[in-house]
């Protein structure tokens, strides 16, 4: 955790003193935001560090999860945005046999691009819509112990290149907002014997902004994860369809800092294998600037 601090007050630091401006005022809605979700303004520059805890249960394997991920993106033009994601990892692992493995480490990284094609004005406008690409790359490192690797499931990362297309649409009508996304995940056979299977997520969030500080965002997301394959055999237990709602409180204690407080809490959840995941608490900060 105090590393991922210190990357971000590194980040921040680099921001020349006159891009510290009211972001809001240069993109013409005042509409808080979370990561990813923003509107279009060449320049702007976005730094966030995101802290999550979570569980996951496959039959009598149990996993505890805790995170903090590190992201920073930037505009060069009003039509695309570049951004970067960097997680770490604490996973604390119970398997059938009730053997433990604990680890702790960077997980895989990510990197986006999220592009404009549509939008209804050029200076605040209300209807946003575009495509995104992306890469997950494996920048996990092995965790092992005398007897050689730990199990997949308690590795910080799949060890896998995954490709990322995702489509993203967002309408801005202060004091309200709606914002609807999907996204494809295709990941490729990687240095395990356990390769993650295509997943689809959405989104679809709607917020109120009571007043300048505070907001009130509320999704529905839903996963759908394909099985996975195990030394190149399908494993029906990890085929699984999950509906989480998840309410957020939006606060901004000063001008450009958002702090973003939630859960999220599943509602449906469909598998052959058994598979049952749980509630995810998570807050983050998020520091704009601008030109």
């Amino acid at each position: 955790m105090r590393a991922s601090l210190a990357a971000l007050t590194l980040a921040l630091a680099f921001v020349p003193a006159r891009a510290l401006a009211c972001v809001t005022c240069g993109a013409g809605d005042p509409t808080l935001t979370v990561m990813g979700a923003e509107p279009p303004l060449a320049g702007r520059v976005r730094a966030s560090l995101g802290v999550a805890t979570l569980w996951d249960r496959v039959g009598e394997t149990r996993l505890v999860e805790g995170r903090a991920d590190l992201s920073i993106s930037y505009a060069p033009a009003d039509w695309v945005t570049l951004s970067a994601t960097l997680p770490l990892l604490l996973r604390d692992l119970r398997d059938a046999q009730r053997a433990r493995y604990t680890t702790l480490g960077p997980g895989d990284g990510e990197v986006r691009a999220r592009f404009l094609w549509l939008r209804d004005r050029a200076f605040a406008p209300s209807h946003v819509f575009g495509p995104s690409v992306g890469l997950r790359v494996p920048t996990s490192l092995d965790h092992a112990d005398a007897r050689g690797l730990l199990p997949v499931d308690a590795q910080s990362g799949a060890g896998a290149l995954a490709p990322l297309l995702g489509l993203q649409y967002g309408h801005f009508a202060d004091p309200w907002a709606l914002f609807a996304s999907a996204t494809v995940s295709l990941p490729f056979a990687g240095r395990y014997a356990d390769t993650p299977g295509p997943s689809l997520s959405t989104t679809v969030a709607g917020q109120h902004r009571f007043d300048r500080a505070f907001t009130l965002r509320a999704a529905i997301d839903t996963r759908l994860d394909a099985p996975a394959t195990i030394g190149g055999v399908r494993d029906p237990r990890s085929d699984h369809f999950a509906v989480f709602l998840s309410p957020e409180l939006l606060w901004a204690p000063t001008t450009d800092w958002t702090v973003q407080l939630g859960v999220r809490v599943p509602v449906a959840q469909i598998s052959d294998g058994g598979r049952e995941e749980g509630w995810t608490i998570r807050a983050a900060l998020t520091v704009d600037a601008a030109p």
